[in-house]
């Protein structure tokens, strides 16, 4: 049976006509298994080079199954489709995308994994010993394809990242490595006729093979002279309409809707009934503005370090990333699109080294605005601080005191007032029972709303309920008259940016420098460290809550690192 003319033209842009078409038709079967895009990892940059094999596989006479960027039930029924193909002859299985291994097993992942761990993992992915079990059905003519990319993934207990040991079955070859050399491989060796599969890898520096490689039999075997077709007299095309051939090539370059592919049809027929359509598409994809800024911005090569002051710089003008992580997902592609829209630059999400710079400068301009804000502010905010601690009597009186502290719990004069009701509550204790007094100590000492309400409740006549309930006051009046639930979202929250000690510790020394006293610069946020960070928020117009947000930390960050991003990481 011969070959039709859209699998001929497949051959020809892929550039294996000759060697197709010398066979026949092969009644074959190949699954492929391609996961490029991930919702909670990093996505593959070459999985597509196993994709595009689809033609050249269909050129070659094989029944193609393809599941793209499926999840774990998908890739099964993936599998399960090439099973009930039945297939005796040839089988390819090809699988790329995130694999995770256990001691005993890998799995390749499904689109939608998050963090799977050894217990779950079987249902977010397909695992390759039962993808091996399907495979040796055809011993001797089996291939499986393990496409393997560096890509960040989080995994979970139990699981390591990659493909571990590969015990292939009697008769199955496995090939890993990756996707473009894998991709190159097939088509170059597996799929022409009578290649020799062991010298061809023993050339390949790029990929290993597992399990059953032999020079003797190849994948193909090398095509037999066959009597010639009888000669047909020949027909003459209408004037001015396409032969049969150049449709079939047509038709196979706007299935592969690819430059390349309109490119090989204009090497045939520059002057083709279609060439005015191929050239038109090869404009549309050359002249379109997003994919030459991605090309421009990958041509960077930027840093994570890079790409973190990026999202540094674009927080800082109000553009929100969703993260300061050197990771370019949809809210950062986002945050750099409104940035464009508003420089007037042409909105594509990505960036030349042009625009890197007018962002970064940009925002080292506008960090300055904050500080020089953030200056007059805390200027303004210290002359009504001393105002009122005149006001109530500098200290002369409790009820000053008090009064003072609770409008200015972290006030310039706050240790000093702090320090003589302090005084104060001790005289008190004195003239207090020995079990109030032991009460109220515990009470002191743990300093919470908690522990203040507890002494109430047990001590309803104390001689320090008085200030119990004012010490309450103050801990749940810290920034603006919190409740204990919104104290505990805001602990949540700062909890959340999972700050490393030595984070911390940097941001308590921006803040000693400041002249904001954190205490000691440990990484430990103490009371003195909550009181700084609230002087920081209240200075430059942030919500004052004494914890963190990921406002707070690029604030403080930017302020600490400053400058101007370089593209060769040095900031200035």
């Amino acid at each position: 049976m011969p070959i039709r003319p859209l699998a001929t033209a497949l051959a020809v842009l892929t550039g294996l006509g000759s060697a197709i078409a010398a066979t026949e038709v092969r009644a074959d079967t190949a699954l492929l298994l391609v996961n490029d895009r991930y919702s909670n990892a990093q996505n593959l940059r070459q999985a597509s080079e196993i994709e595009r094999l689809r033609g050249d596989l269909s050129a070659a006479g094989f029944d193609v199954i393809t599941v793209a960027d499926g999840d774990g039930d998908d890739l099964r029924r993936g599998l399960e489709r090439l099973m009930n193909a039945d297939e005796e002859d040839r089988v390819l299985v090809a699988a790329v995308g995130h694999f995770a291994r256990s001691n005993s097993d890998s799995w390749l992942l499904g689109s939608d994994v998050d963090e799977p761990n050894l217990a779950t993992v079987s249902g977010d992915g397909l695992p390759l010993s039962v993808l091996m079990d399907v495979a040796a059905t055809a011993p001797g003519r089996s291939i499986v394809l393990l496409g393997l990319e560096r890509r960040r993934i989080d995994l979970g207990a139990g699981l390591g990242v990659g493909v571990g040991r590969v015990d292939a079955p009697q008769g199955v070859t496995v090939l890993a490595g990756a996707p473009d050399d894998l991709a190159d491989f097939t088509t170059e060796t597996l799929l022409v006729p009578g290649a020799d599969l062991e010298a061809a890898l023993s050339s390949s520096r790029g990929l290993r093979a597992f399990g059953f490689v032999s020079s003797e039999l190849p994948f193909f075997p090398a095509a037999t002279p066959s009597a010639p077709a009888p000669t047909q007299p020949p027909t003459s095309p209408q004037l001015n309409q396409p032969g049969a051939e150049e449709i079939a090539l047509w038709e196979a370059a706007e299935e592969l809707d690819t430059v390349g592919a309109y490119r090989a049809y204009l090497n045939r027929y520059p002057n083709g009934f279609y060439a005015a359509d191929a050239r038109a598409q090869i404009d549309t994809f050359e002249n379109d503005p997003t994919a030459v800024a991605q090309a421009a911005e990958e041509a960077l090569n930027l840093t994570r370090q890079q790409r973190q002051q990026i999202q540094r710089s674009l927080s800082i003008l109000d553009y929100d990333t969703r993260g300061i992580d050197g990771i370019f997902g949809s809210g950062t592609r986002n945050a750099i699109r409104g940035w464009q829209n508003a420089r007037g630059f042409v909105v594509t999400g990505y960036l030349d080294t042009a625009q890197i710079n007018a962002l970064s400068q940009q925002a080292s301009v506008r960090a300055a605005e904050l500080e020089e804000e953030a200056r007059q502010a805390r200027e303004e905010a210290e002359r009504a601080d001393r105002a009122y601690w005149q006001v109530t009597g500098q200290g002369a009186t409790e009820e000053g005191l008090r009064a003072y502290l609770e409008r200015y719990p972290d006030g310039l004069f706050a240790e000093q007032a702090e320090a003589r009701v302090e005084e104060i509550d001790r005289a008190r204790r004195a003239e207090a029972e020995a079990r109030d007094r032991a009460a109220w100590d515990v009470a002191r000492a743990q300093n919470s709303v908690a522990a203040y309400r507890a002494y109430i409740n047990d001590n309803p006549n104390g001689a320090f309920v008085d200030q119990a309930r004012a010490q309450i006051d103050i801990l749940t009046g810290q920034g603006g008259g919190f409740t204990p639930q919104q104290i505990a979202q805001f602990e949540a929250r700062e909890a959340s940016l999972n700050l490393p000690p030595v984070t911390r510790s940097l941001i308590e020394q921006r803040l000693a420098a400041l002249g904001l006293e954190p205490g000691r610069v440990d990484g430990r946020f103490d009371e003195r460290s909550r009181r700084a960070i609230r002087r920081y928020q209240r200075a430059r117009g942030i919500t004052v809550t004494g914890y963190l947000d990921q406002q707070s930390v690029v604030r403080l960050l930017a302020e600490t690192v400053g400058g101007i991003l370089r593209l060769d990481g040095v900031i200035e």
